[in-house]
This record gives C-alpha cells, structure tokens and sequence, in this order.
C-alpha cells in the first residue's frame, strides 16, 4: 500500500513539473514582443503537439485586393509551432542532463531548415498553426506544421529542421 501511495505522489509531482514547463513555453511565446504584435498566442502545449492562434487584423493582410493572411505571417505562425515543439521535445531528449545544460540547449534552439508549402489563399478570420515533431535526435529535431482556418480548411504545411 505505501508502494501505491509513493508511485501516485511521485506521478503527480511529475505531472506538475510538466504542466510548469508546459505553461513556461506558453508564457514566452505569448510573451515576445513580435508576437504580441502580430496577435499570435499559444492556446496549447501537448508532449505531441503544440497550437497557436491568431486572428485576421487588417495589419496582417498581404493582399489588399483579396484580403488574405500574409504569407510572411504564415512562415512566422508555422516557425514558431514547429519551434516550441522541438523545444518540447529536446527538453526531453536531455532527461537526466544537469537543469544548466538543458538551459544552455534549449537557449541555443534555432531553425536551420524550412520550407512552406501553401495551398490556399490564407482567407479566413481566425487561424490555428499546429506544430508536431516527427523525430528528435541528440542535436536536431524534425518537425511538421500545417495552417488551418477558422472551418478547418487547411491552407499551408511546413517542414521545419531545429538545432538544439
């Protein structure tokens, strides 16, 4: 019976070191300037997935005929998941590494490939970027991201490679 009650302690103690973690990556993007301009915020942080949001504002058209999202701000939007997702899981990679180490690791994560793919004009209100990781190694993480509209209709995908 002890056994039981220290194995629930000791998973919810993980859960909560998560779900700081999780809310940590959250904060910092919601919190960088770029992206407070531009009204990206993330709504999610998942070991598997990563969503931001965004709503249309005049600011972010990129074709004033068509009133359609920038295809800038799509790159951003997509950069931006595919990063805290490969954050999420280089964070996990170096379980075991000292706390400094992870800091210094994760303070040197960068993109060093991208590429977009988009597929439709960006029409819509609001958008949500999805960022997932396909593999993590001891140096770099692969990502997929897509861009969906506010009927699920999906407008870009990206592939995005990150050192860490």
């Amino acid at each position: 019976m002890t056994q039981d009650v220290t194995d629930v302690a000791a998973l919810q103690a993980k859960q909560e070191r998560l779900q700081a973690l999780q809310m940590q990556l959250m904060n910092g993007f919601n919190l960088t300037p770029f992206n407070q301009h531009i009204g990206a915020r993330i709504v999610s942080v998942t070991e598997t997935e990563v969503r931001a949001e965004i709503a249309m504002q005049p600011c972010l058209v990129g074709n004033v005929f068509k009133q359609i999202l920038h295809g800038g701000v799509i790159a951003t939007l997509l950069d931006n998941v595919g990063g805290v997702a490969a954050m999420t899981a280089a964070y996990a990679r170096l379980k075991g590494e000292p706390r400094e180490e992870k800091m210094r690791r994760m303070g040197q994560l960068g993109t060093i490939d991208m590429r977009i793919d988009y597929l439709r004009p960006g029409r819509g209100e609001q958008f949500t970027a999805i960022g997932r990781v396909v593999r993590v190694g001891s140096k770099i993480c692969a990502t997929q991201m897509e861009l969906r509209n506010e009927q699920d209709v999906l407008i870009a995908t990206g592939n995005a490679v990150f050192h860490f």
